[in-house]
């Protein structure tokens, strides 16, 4: 679907972003099928006679062949029994049977399962949690998450049996060890925390079905993935994804000894606790050591990518003060307004900071052409319409400046937000006046937008127009400062610029509020203290201490060391 000037038109967009979301779905289904049913069909098949059992074997299906039948559900060996020559051939007429059925109806069965399972949460969370992450990009680094999930699962008998050999205790428990917590870990470090609650209650019930436990393995699944995403809330050093993995370690260790209270007593619970606790270590030392990969391949801007962008020795940062010094130093007070604004509505503060560093990163082009960077008038030479093409093309400068550098999506976004669809006023009004009767299109002095569509993007804008139109004040006290605010405030809100992000008129008032304090600490007046003493006897003397004529100066110093009462 087109719109007039021939453009794909915003249903279009929404239509083919549905279709390759559905695609993404199946892909993921397909991923799940292929994977499952390869270990349902080997499990534990691998004995001699006279081996011992180390896991219960029950059977997916029913089989029968030369006078041996097997029963679906039956258990063929169980965890310590001494394999003979019949079981063995009980598992192999189950294995032949799996292999001739798992292509058919329990593999279509399972693919379907899987994809309403997945349907139905991302169709639920998108059109019911606000904060849900469902771009096309968003699915992709779940659907990869969740093979990696899967994958892991598979070797959740190896890791028994390996268990097994260090340490005495039941195989059962050791098949807990695999840490799935690391999905959802991982999805809350890159996207938010209620993607990875949707993400941890999906991968929960799957992982029940690959592992055999049931609704053990499901609840014990579901409780690490909300404990591991929780610890890991704005990230700011590693070390709290390692403090998460202890904290995850031991809801782990509590959970199973609870599974195995209810299943009919705790017969040995330092194994379930060293299961449930090093399930919490393996799962943040993945975390630590796959998330910077999965960031740099999604273009993804974690609180710990965040804290390194800030550092004032960044490349970029080090270019803008150098080209153009006074939009640098314009960006640093943005960062504390900005800072300020995002802490006062529960926003990301580190995420505005940082943003608002790089927000003008395009005006190192053409730096002279910025009133902040240069005195002189570099626009009295120019169209009024080529002035506001040169003082547009800065956000476009700018994107392709982050893009180049790598500064990952959100950054790039509030770039190319901060100044959302405005009207550069100064020079559409220029325009008019030159063009006097003629008409002016309002459009071609916009900016091209889009319009912010994030709170943080939103605070940029707000603290942006504010700290420059406070420069005008030739007297900024409190009151100005207010009313200079709200007035730009009310401004920005009735020009539409915050329709598309989520700010409140509530937030916009602790904004204003923020904003207000911030300003009172940087125009705070000094006390005018009067002048040390020696000073004024020095003018007295020498009689350069108004202009006036020595006489007249010496007079009005010895009056003013009178006063002082020296």
């Amino acid at each position: 679907m087109q719109g007039q000037d021939g453009r794909p038109s915003q249903k279009g967009k929404e239509a083919g972003g549905a279709v390759r979301n559905l695609g993404i779905l199946v892909l993921a289904s397909l991923l799940a099928t292929l994977l499952f049913f390869p270990h349902l069909a080997f499990t534990g098949y691998t004995y001699s006679p006279g081996d011992v059992a180390t896991v219960d074997v029950k059977s997916p299906v029913r089989a029968h062949d030369a006078g041996i039948s097997v029963m679906k559900g039956e258990t063929v060996v169980r965890e310590g029994q001494v394999v003979s020559e019949h079981d063995l051939a009980k598992l192999h007429l189950i294995e032949s049977a799996i292999q001739e059925a798992r292509a058919a109806v329990p593999a279509t069965g399972f693919f379907v399962f899987v994809l309403i399972l997945l349907s139905a949460a991302y169709i639920l969370a998108s059109r019911n949690i606000k904060k849900f992450a469902c771009s096309t990009k968003d699915l992709l680094l779940m659907t990869s998450v969740f093979a990696g999930v899967l994958l892991l699962l598979r070797l959740s008998d190896t890791a028994a049996l390996v268990l097994k050999e260090l340490m005495p205790g039941p195989t059962a428990a050791y098949r807990f060890i695999v840490p799935v917590a690391v999905g959802p870990m991982l999805v809350r470090l890159l996207l938010n925390t209620e993607t990875a609650l949707v993400f941890a209650a999906v991968t929960s019930i799957v992982a029940g079905y690959f592992i055999g436990g049931g609704v053990e393995m499901a609840a014990y699944s579901f409780i690490g993935g909300m404990v591991a995403a929780a610890g890991v809330k704005h990230c700011t050093r590693r070390s709290i994804v390692i403090k998460a993995g202890i904290f995850l370690g031991l809801a782990n260790g509590a959970a199973l000894i609870c599974i195995s209270a209810i299943k009919g007593g705790i017969a040995e619970p330092f194994p379930l606790l060293m299961t449930g606790f090093l399930n919490g270590i393996f799962t943040a030392i993945l975390a630590i050591g796959i998330a910077p990969v999965l960031e740099s391949i999604f273009q993804y801007t974690t609180d710990i990518k965040l804290l390194e962008l800030s550092r004032m020795d960044h490349q970029l940062l080090k270019e803008l003060a150098i080209k153009a010094p006074g939009t640098y130093h314009h960006s640093l007070i943005i960062g504390t307004l900005a800072e300020a604004a995002a802490e006062s509505i529960s926003a990301n503060p580190l995420l505005a900071r940082v943003g608002a560093y790089y927000h003008d990163i395009g005006k190192m082009k053409m730096p002279q052409y910025f009133v902040e960077n240069s005195t002189e008038d570099r626009h009295g030479k120019l169209t009024a319409s080529m002035s506001a093409l040169v003082l547009a093309s800065h956000v476009k400068e700018g994107v392709e400046l982050a893009k180049k550098h790598r500064l990952g999506a959100e950054i790039t976004d509030i770039i190319s937000q901060h100044h959302g669809t405005a009207l550069i006023a100064f020079f559409y009004q220029k325009a008019r006046a030159e063009e006097r009767e003629a008409e002016v299109p309002e459009g071609d002095f916009r900016y091209p937008g889009p319009k912010p569509q994030t709170k943080e993007a939103g605070i940029v804008m707000l603290a942006d127009a504010i700290e420059a139109a406070s420069k005008t004040l030739s007297d900024p006290s409190p009151d100005r400062i207010q009313w200079l605010t709200q007035k730009i405030v009310n401004k920005i809100f009735s020009d539409g610029q915050l329709d598309d992000c989520e700010l409140t008129l509530k937030d916009l008032h602790a904004i204003t509020r923020s904003f207000n304090k911030v300003f009172e600490g940087m125009y705070h007046q000094r006390v005018d203290y009067p002048e040390p003493v020696d000073i004024l006897k020095e003018k007295e003397l020498e009689g350069t201490g108004s202009g006036k004529r020595p006489d007249e100066d010496k007079k009005n110093g010895r009056d003013r060391i009178k006063r002082l009462g020296v």
